[in-house]
């Protein structure tokens, strides 16, 4: 089968994931859905293609560098062509600094960095002249977090290999550009919204007074890796209702 347009999202199994998935499915994108939950892939590609979209589940461990590596090739065996790929797939871990064991710190540098590295190595040689790298970061590789040494320090690394690939591709018309959100519906912001305290500590520090509904990055995401973002290639994107801006 060739597509008109291919698209590989990592992490698409759920929340900011998913919606990136459902969003590039929208505009007719085919999608390689993948993530390590194969019922929930199944259910991310159900709704696309209740929708009229086209999607398959890949189910990849993003610690498997071999695995990893192959996933470009599988995609563009079963679709013929490469145009997208997002690397959104991630872990977090809530631990003081002082706790954290070095293993687990390379687990999270490993999912949330390297897998974004190694994945778009592996895509560059299937980008026919052109094409887009869209690296899901955060607000927090631009400032600390207690609690979550690890995680800054990865989406730190996000912002730098976006910016060093984007750089070094440009000349092979391949863009490649982060988005860095702040708070967002999900599994791991669900456990601080469902506190009244910490729900309203949060939203204090966000001008707008909300956290952003996954949707909402999904949106982002096809703007950013579609023709009308054409002439943007190794910025960082902030989405986050102004929560870094503030004093």
């Amino acid at each position: 089968m060739t597509a008109s347009e291919v698209a590989v999202v990592t992490g698409a199994s759920r929340n900011i994931g998913r919606a990136i998935a459902v969003a590039l499915a929208a505009r007719g994108a085919a999608v390689a859905c993948t993530g390590r939950d194969e019922q929930a892939l199944a259910e991310t590609v159900d709704l696309i293609e209740g929708a009229g979209g086209t999607a398959r589940a890949y189910v990849v461990d993003m610690s498997d560098d071999a695995a990893v590596q192959a996933l470009p090739g599988r995609v563009v065996e079963a679709y013929g062509r490469l145009d997208v790929v997002v690397n959104n797939a991630g872990v977090m871990q809530e631990e003081a600094a002082v706790d954290v064991a070095v293993s687990d710190f390379r687990r999270l540098l490993d999912v949330n960095l390297t897998a974004y590295f190694v994945l778009a190595q592996a895509a560059h040689p299937h980008f026919a002249g052109s094409g887009v790298v869209l690296n899901i970061g955060s607000i927090f590789g631009s400032v600390g977090a207690s609690h979550a040494v690890a995680y800054c320090t990865s989406k730190a690394g996000v912002d730098g290999l976006t910016r060093a690939l984007a750089a070094e591709w440009a000349r092979d018309g391949i863009r490649v550009l982060s988005l860095a959100p702040g708070y967002v519906e999900s599994e791991i912001s669900r456990g601080i919204l469902e506190d009244e305290k910490l729900t309203a500590h949060v939203l204090k520090r966000i001008p707008q007074r909300r956290v952003a509904a996954p949707e909402e990055i999904g949106a982002f995401a096809d703007f950013f890796t579609g023709a009308g973002a054409a002439f943007a290639t190794g910025s960082t994107f902030v989405v986050d209702g102004g929560q870094i801006t503030s004093v």
